[in-house]
């Protein structure tokens, strides 16, 4: 796991995919759109766990594990990958106890995106 906690918070090789993809503005687009919706997916991950729920925790977790990956969030895509799991075994207290390391991850990638949505408006 340590090369995980040594990775960068954004794979810049993701965004460069994107723009191979579907050209400059794909970029943008994808990370405004995990920066307009990704809180609800961890929300939703959130609320699962609380109401011991663990069909709305692997949604949440399904969800935004797509949306980080398609950013290149990969610590907190892979985070998910385990929450989801995780939910979908019901060990609902396994997944509590990665809930702080998930929201770790989730602000450490937010604040970066950011960032680089910052200077790709630029």
């Amino acid at each position: 796991m340590p090369e995980a906690v040594d990775a960068p918070a954004i794979d810049i090789r993701a965004l460069d995919r994107l723009r191979k993809w579907g050209g400059e503005n794909l970029p943008p687009k994808m990370i405004q759109i995990f920066l307009d919706h990704s809180s609800e997916r961890l929300e939703q991950i959130t609320d699962g766990v609380a109401r011991q729920d663990p069909r709305r925790a692997e949604l949440g977790a399904h969800s935004l594990k797509s949306s980080a990956g398609n950013v290149g969030a990969s610590r907190l895509q892979t985070l998910c990958q385990d929450a989801e799991r995780l939910a979908e075994d019901e060990d609902m207290s396994a997944l509590a106890g990665l809930l702080p390391e998930l929201d770790r991850a989730y602000s450490t990638a937010r604040k970066e995106l950011e960032k680089i949505l910052e200077g790709m408006r630029r």
